[in-house]
């Protein structure tokens, strides 16, 4: 039932937009009898569903080439050279700028000396001057020193989807910004690397909406688990949150959270530690984040009269009387 729904309301909102186009024409009864008006040609791959790669095929293995440079330099940490390929004015969806970036990429490299990345390239867009890539992303990596209450390296691992924007400068493709939709990172130390752990909660939420957050871990019978949940709005530099622990009680915390309404994108944090039953010993900690995407709140504008007929007349009175005026 639901899914005839969603396609009734799909099909209202095609209806909608034809009937837009169709009343712009003289004869509406004739553009609907001629469906080959409506059908898209089958070289117009701007309106393909199946297409990954859009415009120019050179540009395109331009910058085929370029993420693939890009994805070598960043592994092989070298940092000047990845910001090489940023424009200057370069931003991102929350805010930061290049110089944030590379301070940004630097701290993380001191804090997995070992990080590696790699890209799964979904979608290439090339219009004019300005490229679109979208893409699936993941690094892995190990903290450079053990946590000494446990003995242990953390192990990284990331997963993220978004879009790099591009812009031709003086004939070189530049990164002129890039959208984060998805991300979420796991860092796990000791017995906890080996634990299935999950962090639950939506993408997406409008400011100042109240959402929840979950966090599970599978625990064996002979360890028991305290945890903290978190939410601090993505800024840079990152404000520092205190964790308050809680049991994790039949293996789940939960947490009602109400979203920011500085329209900032959220970074939400999860921390689970694993202990003995003596609650004495720590034999392990997970770290987890993930991006909540916050749409910002809108100000509503009290609606203004139009003015009458009679008004737009008089106005254009005095506008004739001004000019008539000026020119004497």
């Amino acid at each position: 039932m639901r899914e005839k729904e969603s396609l009734t309301k799909k099909s209202l909102g095609i209806l909608a937009s034809l009937a837009v186009v169709l009343a712009a024409n003289s004869k509406p009864a004739l553009a609907l009898e001629t469906s080959t008006v409506l059908t898209p040609k089958v070289s117009d791959t701007d309106f393909a569903l199946d297409s990954t790669k859009y415009g120019n095929s050179s540009d395109i293995k331009e910058i085929e080439s370029i993420v693939k440079d890009i994805e070598q330099k960043w592994n092989d940490h070298k940092l000047d050279e990845v910001m090489n390929y940023y424009a200057d004015d370069y931003v991102n969806n929350d805010g930061l700028t290049k110089k944030a970036v590379k301070e940004l990429t630097s701290d993380f490299w001191k804090t997995y000396p070992d990080a590696k990345s790699s890209s799964k390239v979904k979608t290439i867009r090339v219009e004019g001057k300005f490229a679109t890539v979208e893409s699936r992303d993941k690094a892995v990596g190990s903290t450079a020193k053990e946590m000494p209450s446990i003995g242990s390296k953390g192990v990284l691992t990331s997963i993220s989807e978004g879009q790099l924007y591009l812009r031709k400068i003086r004939g070189d493709w530049k990164i002129v910004g890039d959208r984060v939709d998805f991300e979420k990172v796991k860092v796990a130390f000791g017995i906890a690397q080996d634990l299935n752990t999950k962090f639950i909660a939506p993408e997406l939420v409008k400011s100042g909406q109240e959402y929840t957050a979950k966090l599970s871990v599978s625990l064996p019978n002979d360890f028991v688990a305290v945890g903290s949940i978190a939410s601090e709005p993505l800024k840079y530099p990152q404000p520092k949150h205190q964790d308050i622990w809680r049991p994790v009680e039949n293996k789940v915390l939960e947490r009602i959270i109400h979203a920011n309404k500085s329209n900032h994108n959220e970074l939400l944090m999860a921390t689970i530690g694993i202990t003995d039953k003596s609650r004495t010993t720590l034999k392990g900690l997970t770290y987890l984040t993930r991006r909540m995407n916050v749409v910002p709140q809108q100000l509503e504008v009290e609606d203004t009269p139009h003015p009458s007929a009679d008004e737009d007349a008089a106005v254009e009175d005095i506008d004739d009387t001004g000019a008539e005026s000026e020119e004497e």
